[in-house]
């Protein structure tokens, strides 16, 4: 005969071994840091700013330390200057304009509106996360929700939704919204694909 604990630990394991393995789960919650805050650290990233600069006080090698002392205006030239916009592939020059500008806005949000603190707390998070952040901006979720204060408040406010809904809820609405809400106006983000969706879900899950 079999102990019970045995049976414990062979149920434990198989638990474990058939969860999703989602390295978000690690981070503590974001619900202090705005979307262009976090989105920001990746924007900064894909844009190969760290090719010639440092986060560091002071320039390490030929890399220059960031100075927040400079205006906007030369800060969105020097971003044009040196970087190609990466958030979205538009095609006017209108919306290229925009998308360019909100660049800017969210590296200024990391680099400058946030403490030493909050950039060692987002230095920690997953790269999951990450994505997901970079995501929700990609696909201008901020444009009907808010985070910490930042986005618009058409649809809920998202600050802290993952102490109302876990990952599971959290993906099904991303998949099909009108299955929780008939008359929701928030479309299916469906063609995304299964790991763009995992990772707005990995972000999402750390607002609780």
């Amino acid at each position: 005969m079999v102990p019970k604990y045995h049976w414990l630990a062979v149920l434990a394991a198989i638990t474990l071994l058939a969860a999703p393995v989602f390295s978000q789960d690690k981070n503590t919650s974001t619900s202090n840091l705005s979307n262009p805050q976090i989105a920001g650290k990746q924007l900064f990233v894909g844009k190969e700013c760290t090719a010639c600069h440092t986060l560091a006080e002071k320039d390490e090698g030929e890399k220059t330390a960031m100075q927040s002392t400079r205006d906007d205006e030369w800060f969105a030239g020097h971003v044009a200057e040196h970087s190609e916009v990466i958030l979205r592939d538009d095609r006017s020059s209108r919306r290229k304009r925009r998308t360019a500008a909100e660049e800017v806005d969210m590296l200024r949000a990391y680099l400058d509106g946030t403490t030493a603190a909050e950039k060692k707390q987002i230095d920690s998070m997953s790269e999951d996360v990450f994505k997901g952040a970079y995501l929700y901006a990609q696909n201008k979720c901020q444009n009907c929700h808010m985070i910490a204060g930042e986005g618009k408040d058409i649809g809920p406010d998202l600050s802290r939704v993952a102490s109302k809904h876990d990952r599971a809820w959290l993906l099904k609405n991303l998949l099909d919204p009108k299955q929780f809400a008939p008359d929701t106006e928030m479309p299916s983000y469906e063609e995304l694909g299964e790991q763009a969706l995992n990772q707005i879900a990995a972000y999402l899950t750390t607002l609780k």
